[in-house]
């Protein structure tokens, strides 16, 4: 039960609007003051709408999500604003931590022991640093760009990295009258391990109404979360606790002419069937779906769009 939970809430709660297409080429950080950063090949998340505590810095970089699987490595350039000693900028991943985010002051941080990689100089004349490196574990990580000459961090943003990729199969177009809809869900990662195989689809002006909203709490001195979604809101005092009674909590924020549809199986693939409460309205749709393992994490996520006409 714990499994189905925890993928449930990587479909609704964390992610609310997506990307839908891969993306060659992805520009982060434009307005940060630190210079952009580009990344090659990777998936995209793009997050709900987000207001975090007065001083937070660096919150710039968490209105998408990089999605990458541990085959793939992580192409990038990083356009410094130092108009000196550019090249020695060192990259390093380590696992994300939303504190680091919204105290206000990153300061000198140690990452010996960590998966760095040195930046290259690009020879384009600019100040521009080019970087490849991979991951030996799946999971959440922050990637950080390293002053060498002070170990200051000048900019980190969020990037997920999965066992594997998901590949979802359903029809593009959909009818009105269409009681229900079939996806074909699959996942590259190997192993026959029992795994979870869930999808949610949400029409795409409920997926623009939803909100998340986190303050942090000076009694507990934690960080507490507002979840809107339509007309609808869930408070949650931190810290955040997987349970049942959360996600029972979570599922009456979908609207009724969502669908979601869950399984569990050891086989590389499954078909879900997705039966809305109510009948689907005329428009688009974000269809997401995700594969979880108990035994080694979230095996991957993808999204797509659905039309029904």
């Amino acid at each position: 039960m714990r499994g189905k939970i925890v993928l449930l809430l990587l479909l609704i709660f964390p992610i609310s609007v997506t990307a839908l297409n891969n993306s060659s080429l992805a520009i982060f950080g434009e307005f940060s003051g630190m210079g952009p950063i580009s990344l090659e090949g990777n998936d995209l998340l793009l997050m709900p709408k987000m207001s975090f505590p007065e001083g937070a810095i660096g919150m710039e970089l968490i209105d998408r999500l990089p999605v990458y699987s541990l085959n793939q490595s992580i192409i990038g350039a990083f356009l410094s604003p130092l108009q000196a000693g550019a090249s020695n900028i060192s990259v390093c991943i380590s696992p994300f931590n939303l504190s680091f985010y919204l105290t206000g002051n990153r300061g000198t941080r140690d990452f010996s022991g960590k998966e760095c990689a040195k930046t290259s100089p690009i020879s384009n004349g600019s100040n521009g640093t080019s970087f490849m490196l991979s991951s030996s574990s799946s999971g959440m990580y922050s990637l950080n760009f390293i002053d060498e000459n002070n170990s200051s961090v000048l900019i980190a943003m969020p990037l997920l990295i999965t066992e594997g990729q998901t590949v979802l199969q359903m029809p593009s177009i959909v009818k009105e009258e269409e009681p229900f809809i079939q996806v074909k869900m699959n996942t590259t990662a190997p192993g026959n391990q029992s795994k979870f195989f869930a999808a949610i689809m949400i029409s795409r002006k409920d997926y623009e109404n939803a909100s998340l909203g986190i303050a942090k709490n000076e009694t507990t001195n934690n960080l507490d979360l507002n979840l809107s979604l339509g007309s609808k809101s869930l408070q949650i005092q931190g810290p955040l606790k997987i349970s049942s009674e959360l996600l029972m909590n979570l599922l009456p924020l979908l609207p009724a002419n969502s669908a979601v549809g869950l399984q569990e199986s050891t086989q590389p693939g499954v078909d879900l069937i997705l039966l809305p409460d109510k009948s689907w309205e005329k428009g688009e749709y974000i269809l997401t779906g995700g594969i979880y393992s108990p035994r080694k994490g979230l095996l991957g996520i993808k999204q797509s769009v659905v039309e029904v006409i």
